[in-house]
């Protein structure tokens, strides 16, 4: 988790019940992808050191991590290592792992807002939200309790 920078900016990346195996693939390859389904994505949203919160829909939060270069349009299908590829996941990024969970951490969620945060049912379903530093280290310390355990 990188903070001394106070440009440094938070995501939650959510990674879809149906799709968990996606997981084990950014995992392995370092790689966060995000389907676009066309659309433009701005590509200066994300850069080198900006922090990553993965939640597992219907399981819980189940790492963090740093970006180790910025957002970038894979060139072919060597670039993205899911299925769809390129013509799914217009934008992939490198990360590594600060923390990785052995058993998720599951908030709860009232008024459609992520226990203890401003982060919102709809935020999650996008896959890819930018959340407040707060936010952020709010995740980053509960997981860091819950790993404790």
């Amino acid at each position: 988790m990188k903070t001394e920078d106070s440009h440094i900016s938070w995501f939650i990346c959510t990674i879809s019940s149906g799709a968990r195996h996606n997981w084990d693939i950014a995992k392995e390859f370092k790689l966060w992808g995000i389907p676009t389904s066309g659309r433009k994505v701005d590509l200066s949203l994300a850069k080198k050191n900006d922090n990553l919160i993965f939640y597992l829909a219907s399981k819980g939060l189940v790492a963090y991590a740093h970006l180790t270069g910025g957002m970038k349009v894979p060139m072919s299908k060597e670039d993205v290592p899911w299925a769809g590829g390129i013509y799914r996941y217009g934008v992939v990024m490198p990360f590594k792992l600060d923390l990785e969970l052995t058993t998720p951490l599951l908030k709860s969620f009232k008024n459609n807002l992520m226990e203890g945060t401003k982060i919102s049912t709809t935020g999650l379903r996008k896959g890819f939200t930018r959340i407040s530093s707060d936010d952020g280290l709010t995740l980053v310390n509960a997981m860091k309790l819950h790993a404790k355990k």
